[in-house]
């Protein structure tokens, strides 16, 4: 019995033992051996063919996936081999590879999220060399890709070919690839067609080069004009239209790689520089089906770069010491005497504050150049009498020019608000101050975002009328200016203006409702 026990035992430990084996050869199979095929690409005459596998799973917790690539000429295996792909553990899939199908062999890229692009070249004839194209070879190469009309000049030089094509110099290398860099002289050719001629906007570039011709990445630096937040709209036009000027020339679908890889960077007078990429928060991919789209997105960017959102931009970039100076910062170097500012105090002014103590703030008019006038802010500690005016601010509204509209305090006598039109009182511009007006910097409110017939977005709401303060949140009314023509769908048609409100005592404010005027 003793004995019969043991064989059962031992029986059922090897059966278990066997399942287990079983279990774990599964498991490992799944994990390391099992080949899954993940795409099949075919040459266009459809002679060659190039089929992706994975192999097991991505090794855990966040290691390579593994490839195995078999390449034929009919049904005859040309090369076969195996690649690792680092990709934040995922699974090998179609987006770790491209083919290029060239005349003498094919070019396979793979790429993945942690590892830089890596090219694999197989040759149908399954040579190890290759010394380069023909010049007709290379013409079809770059109509093929390109639709180029006219290949003028190709020159072979220490570093590839010297190109001249539809008026465009460039480079490319010797490889079976032939990497070029017709699409970046395209996109910088362009550019410097449309700015400043055209859109009346300073370009400058960055530019990154790399080891091919391809590698190399022009960012325009495109600055923006007069006051910042009256800007953005016209911005947004420039860099719509610049971009589609570039897709009429090399259309997105013909240099993807190139678009995705560049991008722009926003600069004004007393901000920072930001740059936004075209693969990140600004995508072209969608921008023929959906231009409103894009032109909203990059509404809102600009919008929030002008309120100092620089985080969202992954910082501000470093720009030069002399730009970087912002216009409230820049102290007056001429000495202003007491007979000056009671010269001023006699001027004739139309915007003040009275304080509840019977003191003055006064906007002054002390300069006029190209119909606008230029602000001191003097304060009378008796109204009318230029013997008491003292200079508070000897530049309120930080060089700018316009016309004065409006000058308001709240109860603390330290916060408060000033408004300067321009362009014939159709644009206007909020200052705020903190230290009863020693100081000023100009306020970018948030836009509402009224859709325009066209579905893009605008401000309406552009002059300051009323400020005050409840509960110990601060609002502001703003109005159209003499130009406006906004009229509210929600408030049957009525002509609006906008309330904007701030809780943290003026340092931000958002965008409450329209009201009718």
């Amino acid at each position: 019995m003793i004995k019969k026990a043991i064989r059962v035992a031992l029986t059922i430990v090897c059966t278990l033992a066997g399942i287990l084996i079983i279990f774990l050869l599964m498991i490992k199979y799944e994990m390391s051996w099992k080949i899954t095929k993940v795409g099949l690409e075919e040459s266009p005459d459809g002679r060659y063919s190039i089929l992706f596998q994975s192999v097991g799973e991505a090794d855990w917790p966040f290691g390579y996936s593994h490839a195995k690539v078999t390449v034929k000429d009919g049904g005859k295996i040309i090369e076969t081999f195996c690649e690792d792909i680092a990709d934040d553990g995922g699974q090998f899939r179609p987006d770790n590879y491209s083919v290029e199908w060239m005349k003498y062999g094919a070019v396979i890229t793979f790429m993945g999220s942690e590892q830089p692009d890596r090219e694999v070249e197989i040759f149908y004839d399954g040579r190890d060399s290759f010394s380069g194209y023909t010049n007709e070879e290379i013409e079809d190469i770059l109509k093929d890709r390109y639709d180029i009309h006219r290949v003028d000049k190709v020159i072979k030089d220490k570093d590839g070919y010297a190109i001249r094509a539809d008026g465009i110099d460039f480079h490319a290398d010797t490889g079976l690839a032939m990497h070029d860099s017709y699409p970046q002289e395209v996109f910088k050719a362009v550019t410097e067609e449309l700015f400043p001629e055209r859109f009346n906007r300073s370009v400058e570039w960055d530019v990154k080069k790399g080891e091919d011709p391809s590698d190399i990445v022009y960012i325009p630096v495109i600055s923006m004009n007069g006051p910042g937040a009256l800007d953005i709209n016209p911005y947004c036009d420039d860099i719509c239209e610049w971009l589609d000027n570039c897709f009429e020339r090399l259309p997105y679908n013909k240099a993807k790689t190139m678009y995705d890889a560049t991008g722009f960077t926003a600069a004004t007078p007393g901000y920072g520089n930001v740059r936004l990429y075209f693969n990140n928060m600004l995508r072209l991919d969608n921008y023929s089906e959906d231009r409103t789209g894009f032109y909203n997105n990059l509404y809102t960017s600009i919008e929030r770069y002008l309120n100092y959102e620089y985080s969202a931009f992954g910082g501000a970039m470093p720009i030069d010491s002399a730009d970087t100076e912002s216009a409230d910062e820049i102290e007056a170097t001429d000495e202003i005497t007491d007979d000056v500012i009671k010269q001023w105090a006699t001027y004739d002014y139309e915007v003040a504050y009275d304080f509840s103590d019977g003191r003055e703030y006064a906007l002054v008019p002390i300069d006029r150049a190209l119909g606008s006038s230029f602000y001191v802010l003097l304060e009378f500690n008796e109204k009318g009498n230029p013997d008491t005016a003292e200079l508070i601010n000897q530049d309120p509204f930080n060089q700018h020019g316009g016309e004065a509209k409006f000058i308001s305090f709240l109860d603390d006598g330290d916060t408060g608000f000033a408004a300067l039109s321009y362009s014939g009182g159709s644009e206007g511009m909020l200052f705020e101050t903190f230290d009863g007006g020693k100081s000023f910097r100009e306020v970018i409110l948030p836009s509402p975002k009224i859709e325009l017939p066209t579905g893009e977005y605008y401000n309406p709401f552009v002059m300051l009328e009323e400020a005050w303060e409840e509960k110990d949140t601060i609002y502001l009314k703003v109005g159209q200016g003499p130009d406006g023509d906004h009229h509210s769908e929600a408030l049957d048609g009525a002509y609006t203006v906008g309330i904007y409100a701030s809780k943290d005592g003026g340092k931000s404010f958002e965008f409450v409702r329209e009201e009718a005027e």
